[in-house]
């Protein structure tokens, strides 16, 4: 009978201590979300839509409503569509020439691949 208890009382001091590991690891979150690194212009035309991504490289033109061609040396170039709040007095050809760094999202259909700008800084 007194081995009977101690098997009980085993089997559910070892239950309430995996069900509390559970608990723990599942709430556990990173407590700051790692960085986007850079990529290429070439490894973002392999990405899914709305994937996060950061490029850097410079805008060589303005093809229009508010989309710009990114061109990066070596691995291509890109559309990168810029909100009108990041342009100089609503010019949008004051960002032509300008080495940037794009935090955005990857925006694709089934024929035109660009990026969504979310953040822009201008170097």
């Amino acid at each position: 009978m007194k081995f009977q208890h101690i098997a009980v009382a085993a089997i559910t001091l070892s239950a309430c201590t995996a069900h509390a590991n559970y608990q723990t690891q599942a709430t556990k979150a990173p407590a700051v979300m790692p960085a986007a690194q850079n990529s290429t212009i070439a490894q973002t035309k392999t990405f899914r839509d709305d994937t996060k991504v950061v490029v850097q490289g410079k805008l060589t033109r303005y093809v229009g409503d508010e989309k710009f061609e990114l061109h990066q040396d070596g691995t291509g170039s890109i559309i990168v569509e810029i909100d009108d709040d990041y342009y100089y007095q609503n010019n949008p050809q004051s960002l032509v020439g300008k080495t940037v760094i794009i935090h955005g999202d990857i925006d694709r259909d089934d024929y035109h691949i660009e990026i969504d700008t979310k953040h822009l800084q201008v170097r």
